[in-house]
C-alpha cells in the first residue's frame, strides 16, 4: 500500500450541525420506521452529527483496542461510536451484507476494502440473512482500495457488494481516533478473515460499554 495514500487528507465535503444526542436518536428512529436507503442515512450524516458535550458520555477507552459503545438501538437499526486508540487495528471482517455508514468525529482512520477472490468452502458463501457462514481453511483476498476518513468526509459505507475491509488508526498518527457507526439491521456477528492462518470464522459482536 502506497503511504502517501494514508497520510495526504482529502478536503472536507460536509459540516454537519452538532445536535444534541436526543435529538439525533429522534432523527434516526424516524427514519428506521420508513425504507431504510444508504442516501437517507447519509443525508442524515452530513447535516446531524452528535454534539461534543453529548458525545462525551460515549467516548471510552482501552490501550489496545477499540472500543464499541452504543448510543441507539432497535430492530431496524444501530448506533455506536467506537473509540480506537493508537495503533489500533481491525481484522478483516464482513457486514453480514447488511448497510453500514461510518462518519469520523475525531482524527482520521484508513478503510481497506478489499474482495475475496476465492476460498474453498465456496458452498459457505452467500447464504441468506448472512453474507457467509465461514469455515474456509485457504482464503484469497483483493485490496480493491483505500480511503482515509477524516471528519467532514467522505462518509465510508458498505453494503451486499462491499461488505469486506478492514480499518486501521496508524501508529505514525499517534493520536486516537472517534468514530460513528451505523448499521442497518443491526449486526450480531461477523465473519473475520485470518489471512497469515489461512482461515476464516464467525465472531460474535458485543457493545463495550
Amino acid at each position: 500500500m502506497d503511504t502517501q495514500d494514508t497520510t495526504a487528507a482529502p478536503a472536507a465535503i460536509y459540516s454537519p450541525k452538532p445536535v444534541a444526542v436526543e435529538e439525533f436518536v429522534d432523527g434516526i428512529r424516524t427514519l428506521s420506521e420508513g425504507l431504510i436507503t444508504k442516501q437517507k442515512i447519509y443525508d442524515f450524516l452530513i447535516t446531524n452529527e452528535i454534539r461534543e458535550s453529548d458525545l462525551q458520555h460515549y467516548k471510552h477507552w482501552l490501550p489496545d483496542r477499540h472500543t464499541r459503545n452504543k448510543v441507539f438501538r432497535n430492530d431496524m437499526i444501530e448506533v455506536m461510536v467506537i473509540c480506537w486508540p493508537i495503533g489500533a487495528i481491525t481484522p478483516l471482517h464482513t457486514h453480514n451484507g447488511q448497510l453500514g455508514w461510518m462518519t469520523m468525529l475525531e482524527g482520521k482512520l484508513v478503510v481497506e476494502n478489499y474482495h475475496k477472490v476465492r476460498c474453498n468452502a465456496a458452498e459457505n458463501e452467500q447464504v441468506v440473512g448472512f453474507d457467509c457462514l465461514a469455515g474456509a481453511t485457504q482464503i484469497e483476498m483483493e485490496l480493491i482500495d483505500t480511503e482515509l476518513a477524516i471528519p467532514g468526509g467522505p462518509i465510508n459505507t458498505v453494503d451486499k457488494t462491499q461488505t469486506i475491509h478492514r480499518i486501521k488508526n496508524l501508529a505514525e498518527w499517534n493520536e486516537p481516533a472517534v468514530s460513528l457507526h451505523i448499521y442497518s439491521r443491526p449486526i450480531d456477528s461477523c465473519v473475520v478473515f485470518d489471512m497469515d492462518t489461512q482461515r476464516c470464522f464467525r465472531r460474535d459482536l458485543k457493545y463495550d460499554y
